[in-house]
């Protein structure tokens, strides 16, 4: 088990008070590598809004020299200072003149470990670094040196996270299955195989232009990519739960395209080692999950929806057995840009500096 945070309604309270705890005001300097894709967008919208963050630059190298207001249409120029967009090769120079002490890096998968291989200060230098791609969530060291990356699910395997300088953020999928599983495979529940199905929204397959995500191929129907053990995600899910159960798990996974923006719905199913209640089987979750404030348990009856946290950094997860106890049905619903990407990534940065957690971030969804 993991050392729980301050209940809900404290952490709310933080939230509203939007400081840290004993009013001191601090503040980081963030670097947004990747800033014109949606996770990259996502973040700086979040961190705008973040009273300890202060975006200093805005790294992009297909949009160097465009002012941000333009890169960033949903930005007012006249609420708040953007800087001009640079060429990534610019951060090495901004090192040296102390411009940023935070580097949060929004780029494609590969691009970032590729980067940091070339130029090993970006690797190095700065203070904190919190890396959205998959380049090291295995908890690798980058081949430039540095400190190895801690895996940044916080609900999971936060001791790990306080203090840390560089922060592997996780995917998507691997985030909504294993807080839909977690509280099972902390109980020891958990038979294997483990059987995910998700649907997610298109923002999800990144910014790029590409057929399978053009409108007239999307809107109306659904369909079905990298089913099984295709999914690059399918790896960390195992890891994950192999990492609270003590022994590997093997995962089945079908990813569904749908026509929406943000968002996935997931279902997991599991066999248990022994027949449980959906009472007890609730009541597991609600224990583990009581002082969590992005994570929502719902009540019987009740199913996540994805609209429920649109915008949000929260999850919402609802459980229940069928098969006289013998079958676990989970499920789970989250914003893929926001606890699924940006927001996570601030929820880790507070870690990494020792603020409140949920300080910045949004806990209520915008359904329409």
């Amino acid at each position: 088990m993991t050392t729980p945070i301050k209940p809900a309604a404290a952490a709310a309270t933080e939230l509203l008070a939007r400081t840290p705890a004993g009013g001191e005001r601090q503040t980081a300097r963030v670097a947004v590598l990747g800033a014109s894709g949606y996770s990259g967008q996502e973040f700086a919208r979040l961190a705008l809004a973040h009273p300890g963050l202060t975006l200093t630059v805005l790294a992009s190298r297909e949009h160097a020299g465009r002012p941000a207001a333009e890169l960033l249409p949903g930005f007012d120029p006249r609420a708040v200072a953007l800087p001009t967009v640079v060429e990534p090769k610019a951060l090495i120079a901004m090192l040296a003149d102390d411009v940023f002490d935070t580097l949060v890096a929004c780029l494609p998968h590969g691009a970032w470990k590729t980067l940091a291989a070339e130029h090993p200060a970006l690797a190095t230098a700065p203070a904190r670094v919190i890396d959205l791609s998959s380049d090291f969530r295995d908890g690798g060291t980058p081949a430039a040196g540095g400190p190895a990356y801690a895996y940044g699910l916080p609900e999971a395997f936060r001791t790990v996270l306080a203090g840390a300088t560089r922060i592997a953020n996780p995917g998507c999928y691997p985030t909504a299955a294993t807080l839909a599983l977690l509280p099972a495979a902390e109980a020891g529940w958990i038979e294997e195989p483990v059987m995910v199905s998700a649907v997610s929204g298109v923002s999800g397959a990144g910014r790029s232009p590409a057929l399978k995500t053009s409108f007239v191929e999307l809107e109306g129907g659904a369909s079905i990519y990298k089913a099984g053990t295709e999914h690059q995600h399918v790896v960390e899910m195992e890891r994950n739960l192999g990492r609270l159960v003590g022994t590997p798990v093997a995962f089945g996974f079908t990813p569904q395209l749908v026509p929406m923006s943000r968002g996935i719905l997931l279902t997991a199913n599991a066999r248990l080692t022994r027949p449980v209640s959906p009472d007890e089987v609730r009541a597991a979750y609600l224990a583990r999950y009581q002082h969590e404030p992005f994570v929502r348990v719902l009540g019987p009856g009740l199913w996540p929806e994805t609209r429920a946290v649109k915008a949000s950094n929260r999850c919402d997860v609802a459980v229940t057995t069928l098969h006289d106890g013998r079958t676990l049905l989970a499920t789970a619903a989250l914003d893929n840009l926001v606890k699924g990407a940006a927001g996570q990534a601030i929820q880790n940065l507070n870690l990494m500096l020792g603020w409140p957690e949920s300080w910045g971030l949004p806990v209520h969804g915008s359904p329409w």
